[in-house]
C-alpha cells in the first residue's frame, strides 16, 4: 500500500492512452511506449469514440491523424492531468505529516542531467520531499552509503566489488577498447575485416602488447570503469602509456573522440566514431548501472518512483542496453499500479 503521507491520484491511465496515441500517431508505437498490447489500445479508442459519438482520429494505412474534435479532447485531457497534479500538491501541503527525506548519490554528470529531468516529477508527486543529492566518484559514494549518510546510490557497479548491497539494475553495457583509426593495428583489422563499424572485432592479448606507442586516457581508479580497466590491464600484463587519468567522464569521451588517444569506454557512451575504432576485449567485460541500497534498507515509494523515472528515460535514450533485474521489475510493477 502507498505510504499514508501521500494522497493517491485518481486513475488517469486512460488519459495516458489517448496522449500516447495522439503523440505517436500509431497504435503500435503507443503500445510500445505504454507497455500494453495494441488490441487493448484499439478497443479503448473504439469504445471512447463510440461513447462520445464522434471521430477523434482519421485512419489511413500508415498513421492516425487527430481530428479537430480529437485536438479538443487532447487539450482537455492534458488540462485535467495538470489540474490533478496541482490539486494533489495543494492538498498535501495541508497534511500534518513529516517531510520525506531522501539522500541520493550520483556521479557529477548523472546528477546534473537527471536532477533537471526528474526533480519536477518527484516534487509534483511528493510535495513534502526533501531531496539531497551528493555527487562524487563511485568509491566516495559507496563509502557514504555504507556509513548510512546516503539512502541509495545511482551509478555503475560491479556486483563483485559491492558486497552487502542489493541493486535494482537499469542497464548493461560492455567495456570496449578505443583506439585511434591511424594506428597500424586498426588499419590491419580494417583490411582483414573489409568492413567498417563501431566495433571491428576482438583484440587479442598479444595485440594489447603492441599498443605501447599509444597514449592512453581513461577514468581513474576511484570509478568503477577505472577499476575494471585496471583489472583488464593486470589480467593481460598490459602496461599502457598513461597520459591522463581523471574522474571526468565527459573529458575522457571528448579526448578519445579526437582520434589521438587510446582508452576504455562503455559501449553506450561512445557517441562520436569518426576518428576512432572500438574493440571487444579478449574476454567480454560488462558493467551494469542501477540503484544501489544496503542489504538491510527497505526502499520507499519515492525511491521506487525515481527508479521508475530512470527506467522510462533509459527506454527512450538507450533501449538496447536496458536490463532490469527482479528487484527493478518489482519497483516497476508497484509504481505502475499506483499511476
Amino acid at each position: 500500500m502507498p505510504p499514508p503521507y501521500i494522497l493517491k491520484p485518481m486513475n488517469t491511465k486512460h488519459f495516458d492512452y489517448f496522449i500516447a496515441i495522439a503523440q505517436t500517431g500509431s497504435l503500435s508505437l503507443a503500445s510500445k511506449r505504454l507497455g500494453v498490447s495494441q488490441p487493448v489500445l484499439s478497443r479503448y479508442l473504439s469504445g471512447l469514440e463510440e461513447r462520445l459519438g464522434i471521430s477523434l482520429f482519421l485512419w489511413d494505412k500508415r498513421r492516425l491523424h487527430i481530428t479537430e474534435a480529437g485536438e479538443i479532447y487532447l487539450s482537455g485531457v492534458l488540462r485535467m492531468k495538470e489540474l490533478q497534479t496541482h490539486m494533489l500538491r495543494s492538498l498535501n501541503t495541508f497534511k500534518d505529516t513529516k517531510p520525506l527525506d531522501l539522500s541520493i548519490g550520483m556521479s557529477p554528470y548523472r546528477g546534473g542531467r537527471e536532477l533537471a529531468s526528474f526533480y519536477p516529477a518527484l516534487l509534483s508527486r511528493y510535495p513534502m520531499l526533501n531531496l539531497s543529492v551528493t555527487e562524487g566518484s563511485s568509491s566516495f559514494l559507496l563509502e557514504k552509503l555504507f556509513c548510512k549518510e546516503l539512502t541509495s546510490v545511482i551509478n555503475l557497479y560491479d556486483a563483485g566489488l559491492m558486497p552487502g548491497t542489493k541493486i535494482a539494475t537499469l542497464a548493461r553495457s560492455e567495456l570496449l577498447l578505443v583506439l585511434p583509426n591511424y594506428h597500424p593495428l586498426v588499419v590491419r583489422h580494417l583490411e582483414q575485416k573489409k568492413e567498417t563499424g563501431a566495433v571491428l572485432g576482438t583484440i587479442t592479448a598479444h595485440e594489447l602488447g603492441l599498443l605501447s606507442d599509444v597514449p592512453f586516457v581513461y577514468l581513474d581508479s576511484s570509478s568503477v570503469i577505472g577499476q575494471m580497466a585496471d583489472h583488464v590491464c593486470l589480467q593481460y600484463g598490459f602496461s599502457p602509456q598513461i597520459l591522463l587519468r581523471t574522474v571526468n567522464s565527459i573529458a575522457v569521451s571528448s579526448l578519445l573522440a579526437t582520434g589521438n588517444y587510446g582508452g576504455f569506454l562503455l559501449e553506450h557512451a561512445i557517441w562520436d566514431q569518426n576518428h576512432i575504432s572500438c574493440f571487444h576485449l579478449p574476454h567480454p567485460v560488462y558493467l551494469y548501472s542501477g540503484m544501489i541500497f544496503l542489504n538491510d534498507y527497505q526502499p520507499g515509494e519515492a525511491e521506487q518512483y525515481l527508479y521508475y523515472l530512470e527506467y522510462e528515460q533509459a527506454k527512450k535514450d538507450t533501449p538496447d542496453f536496458l536490463c532490469a533485474n527482479a528487484l527493478g521489475r518489482q519497483f516497476i510493477r508497484y509504481i505502475s499500479e499506483q499511476l
